[in-house]
């Protein structure tokens, strides 16, 4: 379909309206002026880049962006290859550019010794950094839609995290240049809207492997959740939108306490923690320990550096994911990560 025949005034009314509660998505609920910008989808060739493919095309006239792809071919099948080929002819049959790389993802977590689906989400989130980084106006967009969001909930919630992020991800991150403007939007919608223009997309088989936690959960899990609760996608919705408050809130009670400066972050004076309620202190610490680079800070390891400092256990040394370290010293709690 060629650009001009995608034009929002030459779509039926409602999958017009479909892409203007979009454009409200992104104006009114998450605040983003998009003109000027350029907004480089991560685009699978799925029901949901496929969608919101069409989408931007049809609003980029009336927001006035410019459109990009962004396709990394994963080369976890045979015929990888052919999902980035169209890729690359759909952003050529619209005079768009189509940022690709090819990653051998199994070969990767062999490397560093971990599951492929998280093998994945990392190089995934390299490949799409740098290009967020290349340029100042761009900004990066992913299709996740409201189905996502509950089993991204599910699946945060089964991994022991904690409020506020359990809440999801979220719509909007400015500071990551990272929109998701279908983030309320069910999938049920998503492909009636595909369907109704004629439109096709990509069926990845390795979205059906249980071998994949996600997959499991949007298999087996939610589905039970949702006929114990049949408004299950609105209860995330709404988890989603107090979560954002809240951590909105919590930010700024932290923001007065964190390093402006990256080698500022080694050492935690008890001075200031005296003064912090142990709320703050705990999510002071997982701030800390997050600056330092990946790996998930564990609440129980938390919980126990706090009894330590409280206790003035000094010397006693606390391991977290991603081979970082917290140990209590006579002035307060230093953070590290081995090898840097």
């Amino acid at each position: 379909m060629p650009q001009t025949a995608f034009a929002l005034n030459r779509l039926p009314a409602p999958e017009a309206r479909f892409c203007l509660e979009v454009e409200r998505f992104i104006v009114e609920e998450c605040g983003l002026n998009v003109a000027g910008l350029e907004l480089t989808l991560a685009y699978s060739g799925g029901a949901d880049s496929s969608a919101l493919f069409y989408v931007l095309l049809a609003l980029a006239p009336r927001l006035g962006f410019t459109l990009s792809l962004a396709h990394l071919d994963h080369a976890l099948r045979p015929d990888s290859h052919r999902d980035l080929q169209a890729a690359l002819e759909l952003a050529q049959d619209h005079g768009l550019t189509c940022h690709n790389r090819r990653i051998a993802v199994a070969a990767l977590a062999e490397e560093r010794k971990i599951g492929k689906e998280e093998a994945g989400r990392a190089a995934r989130l390299d490949f799409l950094r740098s290009l967020r980084d290349a340029a100042p106006e761009r900004w990066i967009v992913y299709a996740h839609q409201l189905n996502d969001l509950a089993e991204d909930i599910l699946m945060r919630l089964i991994r022991g995290g904690g409020w506020p992020a359990l809440g999801g991800m979220a719509a909007l991150d400015r500071k990551e240049r990272l929109l998701r403007p279908l983030l309320f939007t069910e999938r049920t919608k998503i492909e009636a809207f595909l369907r109704a223009l004629g439109l096709g997309w990509i069926e990845d088989p390795l979205n059906r492997d249980t071998a994949f936690l996600r997959n499991r959960v949007r298999a087996e899990i939610l589905p039970l959740f949702l006929r114990e609760n049949p408004s299950f996608l609105e209860a995330a919705a709404g988890m989603r939108r107090l979560a954002g408050l809240d951590s909105e809130y919590f930010q700024g009670l932290l923001a007065p306490h964190l390093p402006t400066h990256p080698e500022d972050q080694s050492l935690l004076l008890s001075s200031l923690l005296r003064g912090l309620d142990k709320a703050l202190r705990l999510r002071l610490y997982k701030a800390r320990l997050e600056a330092l680079g990946p790996g998930q800070p564990l609440l129980n390891n938390l919980l126990a550096l706090d009894r330590a400092w409280q206790k003035k256990k000094t010397g006693a040394l606390f391991q977290f994911p991603g081979r970082k370290n917290a140990r209590l010293e006579p002035e307060g709690i230093s953070f590290s990560r081995e090898g840097s």
